[in-house]
């Protein structure tokens, strides 16, 4: 078993090196940035610092690994209003098959809603709408080679459009969760969106073309395509640690950071906690995006990162035998952008 921990780290650190070289250079340059955003209250309401726990449902986007961990089948519906009145929705649901492993499916959805048309003589809109959506679909899978080390792995097809034009990519996660001997505390790890770069085609593009606007008669109407760029999609690396600093009787306290290292942007990191209550009432806080600061080690707060604090609660519900309802809400500040409330409804059974 441990040729295959030192397979997943060789392969995990192999695509983590060019994600830290390229990341300070090409800030805002991928496509479909939607993949970015944190799924699930309960992750959300912690600062984003998961992927060490994904213990439940929640493993299907912060790290497949974890799904080898639930006990019982799952199934989550994600909902929240977005920034600048976008919609952003997620359904997943994970099946657990035993020794064989657990197997999930999942749909995210960013509706940014709709728009009126403008161009260059109708500035103030032609009266035409259109809409922009941005869709990934996605398989998982997470298998447990024996008590405290597992690994798990996501194929995902995105597609994204706006009014006519269209782009579309595959792309996979690979995670690795490992129990250590100091009081089981959990380390993680989940590299995500490696894949195929996407490109915007479409019927809009076509344009016709005056090649020589001087010349008087000639072909002032060839046909031709404008041109748009590949963008990579945006690959990330977490790495992170978490356990228990309170477990007596019916009160537990977990503690989880990740440090995350995005091509597209600098690295930071994620705090977060919960409290649990009789695993039925839970209390949430976290930040997230602690940046390195080379004046004074990390900078808290930085109003052009989109970081900020997180905290949220949930409760774990009964409705029948054997199956368990959890409701969970989450509060992200994203400082002048503003703030976003996430709330989620899962199902064990």
């Amino acid at each position: 078993m441990r040729d295959w921990r030192h397979v997943a780290m060789l392969l995990a650190l192999g695509l983590a090196l060019p994600i830290a070289a390229g990341a300070q250079n090409k800030v805002g340059t991928t496509a479909a940035p939607f993949l970015t955003i944190g799924v699930g209250s309960r992750p959300q309401a912690m600062g984003g610092a998961f992927v060490s726990i994904a213990d439940d449902i929640h493993a299907l986007y912060w790290n497949p690994a974890g799904l080898a961990a639930m006990k019982q089948s799952e199934a989550i519906l994600v909902h929240s209003t977005w920034l600048a009145d976008m919609s952003f929705d997620y359904l997943g649901v994970a099946f657990v098959l035993g020794r064989a492993g657990t197997v999930g499916t999942s749909v995210t959805l960013l509706d940014v809603g709709e728009m009126e048309v403008t161009n260059e003589k109708n500035q103030e809109g032609t009266g035409l709408y259109f809409r922009s959506y941005d869709v990934a679909a996605a398989l998982h899978y997470g298998y447990r080679f024996y008590d405290k080390f597992s690994i798990g792995g996501t194929f995902k097809y995105i597609y994204q459009t706006i009014w006519n034009e269209k782009a579309q990519g595959i792309a996979i996660d690979i995670g690795t969760l490992f129990i250590t001997p100091f009081h089981d505390w959990r380390l993680g790890m989940n590299i995500s969106n490696f894949g195929t770069p996407m490109r915007i085609q479409g019927d809009d593009l076509l344009i016709f073309y005056d090649s020589d606007g001087t010349k008087f008669g000639n072909n002032d109407k060839v046909l031709a395509t404008i041109d748009t760029d590949y963008w990579q999609l945006p690959l990330t690396l977490r790495v992170g640690v978490s356990g228990e600093l309170i477990q007596r009787g019916e009160n537990r306290l977990t503690l989880a950071l990740d440090w995350v290292v995005p091509n597209d942007n600098s690295e930071f990191v994620n705090i977060g906690g919960e409290y649990a209550f009789r695993e039925a009432v839970f209390l949430r806080a976290g930040f997230r995006k602690i940046e390195p600061n080379s004046e004074n080690g990390f900078s808290l707060v930085r109003e052009d990162n989109g970081g900020g604090m997180t905290f949220g609660t949930g409760l774990n519900l009964t409705p029948a035998r054997g199956v368990v309802m959890s409701v969970n809400y989450a509060f992200e500040s994203f400082e002048r952008l503003g703030n976003v409330h996430k709330y989620s409804l899962s199902f064990r059974f």
